[in-house]
């Protein structure tokens, strides 16, 4: 189909384009440790970016809907068929995307005739000593370890900054409600980043970039992996009780 090299380049920088702009109308998905685990939120106008994967394993996703289900049910089958041949231990967001997901992006991805996934994946676990991990996975199959947590957005100027927030941050010692509370205000910040210089002056904006137009607006959606829970399962999601009272410490 290309018979120049540079011409298969040219199509694969065109798939990076087209991926990037789609992700742009995507709202950031934040991912912060805590002094007991591990917190992951997002706000969404519906439901289905924040799940439990695996025992310890938890996943913020963003992008088309229907492409962050179908990569989510591909590692939620992994991680059964990881644990069922070897053991629940050696399920870790290591071993799913580097011997698993992130080859399959990859090659879908430079497939310059197959539609591209349009997804960014925030993933985070808790180590069997109770430490968190994070793990950010682009849509061309790159992907990292986020020491202190992270985002995904669809800017990269927007995530970028966000990162960094977070890294200058000792989320570590906060406790939940804390932690909570600052993530959503750097959320709020990481926002404005683009909004100064795009959509400041646009009169026809419809663009978000304050907690209280998102609470409005759009749903919070938050699961936690918590390490000092007596309960089997360490993965609970944030109930409407605590969204709440979390919504009266921002505003």
């Amino acid at each position: 189909m290309f018979e120049e090299p540079f011409r298969w380049m040219e199509a694969v920088s065109t798939r990076h384009s087209y991926v990037r702009e789609k992700l742009k109308s995507g709202q950031p998905v934040i991912a912060v440790p805590y002094k007991h685990g591990a917190l992951v939120f997002s706000f969404s106008s519906q439901a289905g970016k924040v799940f439990e994967v695996y025992d310890r394993i938890a996943m913020g996703g963003m992008g088309h809907p229907a492409d962050v289900e179908k990569l989510r049910m591909t590692l939620l089958d992994m991680a059964h068929l990881e644990g069922f041949n070897r053991s629940a231990q050696d399920v870790t967001v290591a071993r799913l995307l580097q011997f698993g997901i992130a080859p399959s992006l990859k090659q879908n991805f430079e497939e310059v005739m197959r539609a591209p996934y349009l997804i960014r994946l925030l993933l985070l676990e808790l180590d069997p000593d109770g430490r968190p991990n994070f793990f950010r996975l682009n849509y061309d199959g790159y992907w990292e370890n986020l020491k202190n947590g992270g985002a995904i957005a669809g800017h990269e100027r927007v995530m970028d900054w966000i990162d960094k927030k977070i890294a200058e941050t000792p989320f570590a010692k906060f406790t939940l409600e804390k932690a909570f509370v600052t993530a959503c205000k750097i959320w709020e910040e990481g926002k404005q980043q683009i909004v100064s210089d795009e959509d400041k002056n646009d009169e026809n904006s419809e663009v978000i970039f304050t907690l209280k137009d998102a609470f409005e607006k759009w749903g919070l959606e938050a699961g936690v992996l918590c390490a000092e829970t007596k309960r089997k399962s360490i993965y609970r999601a944030i109930e409407p009780e605590e969204i709440e009272k979390l919504k009266a410490a921002v505003l």
